[in-house]
């Protein structure tokens, strides 16, 4: 089980701390469809909520954000960077929603910062004659990244670090819905040390919960775990590029030491593979990291999210 994918806000009023961000949603979806806006630019540090934003207002115009797919697609634009992909998906953006009573689907460009430039030129027609039944979400740490062109086409959502007072708010709420006991003083402390993240307080709480409520233990976790996963993480992406990652050895106990953490493994797997990629002229070399990452194609939302890492491990292990 994963808090920060199993618990994430229901509505606009579970989300903490993004007080400006909730009252313009809100504003917007009380408009006729027509006059809404319909290329937002989510920008903010990572692990605030631009993706949680996003979702939050596909749910609200009744797209089914658990079913990947259908009327609420995730793009991952450091791997769908290039320009064929972009030309790809305008030719099948202006379809119908699916679902009975939705009202519009919604596609989200996540890592947009990674887009090719000319990528963010092919976007600019797109955003400039969005389909009527269409909302596109761009989401980027890094926005000086993105040409003047495309953000002026763009309703800007900023999203900012998250207060102590709201971390802790949002910690309460996460234990309150997942039955798990804590003190406000323990809440405090936790939030105090979250770095204005909403991911990272919600894995704090998550090893407060595994370790029998020792808030000591879960901060101290958290703090040596990111350095440690980082260094755990290389180490896998390494093996994994060379052809020498073991199921027993490397993969499992990666695995059962990290959970929460499939989605930043996953993007961290693509860019490790790009660099290698970029890096070498030996045209097999590149059809079999093209394989590889293909394990990896895939966002990981909603619940499941450490299963999917598994399984994109095992189809990892079997290219060598």
């Amino acid at each position: 089980m994963s808090l920060y994918t199993d618990y994430r806000p229901q509505s606009f009023d579970d989300v903490f701390g993004q007080d400006e961000a909730v009252k313009l949603m809100k504003a917007i979806l009380k408009q006729p469809h027509k006059d809404r806006p319909k290329v937002f630019l989510m920008e903010g540090p990572a692990g605030c909520g631009k993706t949680t934003m996003a979702m939050l207002f596909a749910n609200a115009i009744g797209c089914d954000t658990s079913i990947a797919g259908l009327d609420f697609q995730v793009l991952d634009s450091s791997k769908d960077r290039g320009i064929d992909n972009i030309r790809a998906i305008a030719d099948v953006m202006g379809a119908r929603p699916m679902a009975k009573d939705c009202d519009g689907r919604v596609w989200l460009f996540d890592e947009a910062h990674s887009l090719l430039k000319a990528s963010q030129e092919a976007m600019l027609k797109i955003c400039e004659d969005v389909p009527p039944s269409t909302y596109i979400f761009i989401a980027t740490t890094e926005p000086q990244a993105l040409g003047k062109a495309l953000k002026t086409r763009c309703k800007t959502i900023a999203i900012k670090p998250m207060t102590i007072a709201a971390a802790y708010h949002t910690i309460l709420n996460v234990a309150n819905r997942a039955g798990i006991a804590i003190t406000e003083d323990a809440a405090k402390a936790m939030a105090s040390k979250c770095d204005g993240s909403a991911r990272i307080a919600i894995q704090i709480l998550e090893n407060y919960m595994l370790n029998g409520g020792d808030v000591e233990k879960a901060i101290s976790m958290q703090i040596g775990q990111g350095a440690k996963l980082e260094a755990d993480t290389r180490t896998l992406c390494y093996h994994i590029a060379k052809g020498t990652v073991r199921w027993d050895t490397m993969v499992v106990p990666f695995c059962k030491n990290y959970t929460g953490q499939a989605e930043m493994v996953r993007l961290a797997v693509l860019g490790y593979l790009k660099a290698c990629m970029l890096g070498t002229n030996n045209t097999q070399q590149r059809k079999r990291f093209i394989s590889i990452m293909e394990c990896f194609m895939e966002p990981y939302f909603g619940g499941g999210t450490d299963a999917c890492l598994v399984y994109s491990l095992a189809c990892a292990c079997d290219i060598q």
